[in-house]
């Protein structure tokens, strides 16, 4: 397919600036306690999470007490219940969330729900109402959508049947009229505001154990983190607070599964699962999560999380795997196309902001093909595409420099069937006549806040450090800030005036990077960018630069080694 895209930006992008974050303390350590805001007074609750201290309070959150009253009610008088989930990662485990629920209390009267997201797309359908209606359905429980769906739940009403709202996305003005909506992002809610969906239903469970089933031992919850923790990375939400909490005690979960596909997935990715970290997760399992719905259905995935079936398991998994590899090809051939496009069209000067379509893109692979643009030209990427989905559907990525949330959220109301998402990764569904008004009421918006905070471009270095620092000490000591992810990223180092004793590139069509450096002890050190083969060119062994990088434990040659993730490289003669 030959496209372009529908406007081209006549100003140019400034270049990533390197900031070193304000010193606040001689001491390593305090300092990246201090930069994140962590007070010293609180470094040991920190660095030592408990779960009974630090996990919030269900009952804290705006109408809890009105959905457990529902719920327990439908499960005592036996009613009929569907299980509404996105089609997402966090949909999939959020809704695994209430059906291990439902299974440990045996409570049977109940069916899963999860939409086609190319048929169907996102939340409620007046389709599926009718479905339900003529299934006899009594309560409807949505997880990780339902909060704008008002007509639909009106609907619903309509039909005699109750619905309890489990979201997080952004509420609109006027709130569906359901029998409760337990959303931390509403008006009045007092407790943590960053959950994922998954959480809001975990949360939401054990609510029901300590209001209505203490039949249920109190800590059986804490087997459900598995399925929470997978989600919470997935969806980028931040790793700050209670999520840190969630997603340090799903990963120690993790390492005790008891759901026989999830194992099988492990073992397939190579994954110890004595060793599960957060970067496999985010890399590694939530990908093959969400590949169902994008390139089969996402009740694929939650039959995997589910199934007690070891055969049943097992072909599951290869067809994730299978599907995997088809979104991938595909994925990578138009990937391709953008990416000579955009060379051919900008010659490596990238507009500040891309935005791109094609109607025969397919939707579900529009957020892979944003990360993979973004990746290549490190500028915030709007998409959109149709493939075999009944609307336009969009996917937007962001470097940090805007927003993306805020920055739609800006946009007339009219351009959009619905949006929503978070400040580096947002969704959006268009109606079929307003693609180009959206691209252009989206330049004008941008442009309104280029020189804004929304519009920096910056990359913190949280401290400058030499080549020789870098041991398995220094690396230990930064392993203690972990699990990282959004909101607490890996600690980003400066370190200057570097020559690599050796430069070479890997993986397919060698898109990756790898240099290795000398330490004063002659110990190697490699340094892996990954997808930062467009460096190649300019390297040699005589080349001087500066390099922008976290220090990790690596097990991928299958012993523990000790490397630098390479952020950004500054040539020094240049």
């Amino acid at each position: 397919t030959v496209w372009k895209p529908r406007f081209k930006m006549c100003y140019t992008y400034p270049m990533k600036e390197w900031k070193l974050r304000e010193k606040l303390s001689d001491n390593l350590e305090e300092q990246l306690l201090l930069s994140r805001g962590v007070e010293l007074k609180d470094a040991e609750k920190f660095f030592n999470p408990d779960y009974a201290r630090d996990i919030g309070d269900p009952f804290e959150m705006l109408n809890m007490d009105k959905a457990v009253e529902r719920i327990s009610t439908a499960i005592k008088n036996n009613e009929k219940i569907v299980l509404f989930g996105d089609y997402d990662a966090d949909g999939v485990c959020g809704t695994t969330v209430f059906y291990d629920f439902f299974k440990k209390i045996g409570f049977e009267n109940f069916e899963v729900y999860i939409p086609d997201r190319h048929k169907e797309g996102y939340g409620l359908t007046l389709n599926a109402l009718e479905e339900f209606k003529n299934k006899k359905i009594n309560l409807i429980i949505t997880i990780d959508c339902g909060v704008r769906d008002y007509g639909e739940i009106d609907k619903a009403k309509e039909y005699g049947i109750d619905t309890v709202v489990l979201d997080h996305h952004l509420p609109p003005a006027d709130l569906p009229r359901a029998c409760a909506i337990v959303n931390p992002k509403l008006e009045g809610d007092t407790s943590f505001k960053e959950l994922c969906g998954a959480a809001v239903a975990f949360q939401t469970v054990r609510a029901l154990i300590l209001k209505s089933f203490s039949v249920v031992p109190s800590d059986w919850s804490k087997w459900l983190l598995d399925a929470v923790a997978v989600a919470t990375i997935a969806d980028m939400v931040p790793l700050k607070s209670e999520n840190r909490i969630l997603v340090f005690y799903g990963l120690e979960v993790l390492k005790k599964t008891r759901r026989i596909g999830l194992l099988l997935l492990l073992e397939k990715l190579k994954i110890k699962k004595s060793e599960i970290t957060e970067d496999d997760l985010a890399y590694m399992v939530a990908p093959k999560i969400n590949t169902a719905s994008r390139m089969d259905h996402a009740t694929t995935s939650f039959n995997l999380l589910t199934t007690e079936k070891p055969e049943e398991a097992k072909w599951l998994v290869s067809r994730i795997i299978e599907k995997n590899s088809e979104q991938k090809e595909l994925v990578n051939q138009i990937f391709k196309e953008a990416s000579d496009f955009l060379d051919n069209q900008y010659k490596g000067e990238f507009p500040d902001i891309l935005i791109l379509g094609d109607e025969k893109w397919p939707s579900g692979i529009l957020g892979l093909l944003a990360n993979k643009i973004l990746e290549k030209t490190n500028r915030p990427v709007f998409l959109w595409g149709k493939g075999e989905a009944v609307n336009v559907k969009g996917s937007a990525r962001s470097d940090g420099s805007v927003n993306l949330t805020a920055l739609l959220e800006k946009l007339p109301a009219d351009d959009f069937i619905d949006r929503g998402g978070h400040a580096m990764a947002a969704g959006f569904t268009l109606k079929p006549s307003k693609v180009k008004d959206f691209e252009k009421h989206l330049k004008e918006e941008y442009e309104k806040q280029a020189g804004s905070d929304l519009a920096e471009n910056v990359l913190w270095i949280d401290a400058e450090i030499n080549l020789d620092q870098v041991n398995w000490d220094f690396c230990r000591a930064i392993q203690k800030f972990r699990p990282f992810g959004i909101g607490n990223d890996k600690p980003v180092f400066a370190l200057k005036g570097l020559k690599a004793t050796n430069i070479k590139s890997f993986g397919n069509d060698g898109i990756h990077l790898q240099l290795d450096f000398q330490k004063t002890n002659r110990e190697i050190i490699p340094a892996i960018g990954f997808f930062m083969q467009k460096y190649n060119f300019n390297l040699d062994k005589n080349s001087e630069f500066d390099l922008a990088a976290s220090v990790e434990i690596s097990s991928f040659k299958g012993y523990n080694e000790l490397r630098l993730r390479i952020i950004d490289i500054k040539l020094n003669n240049t």
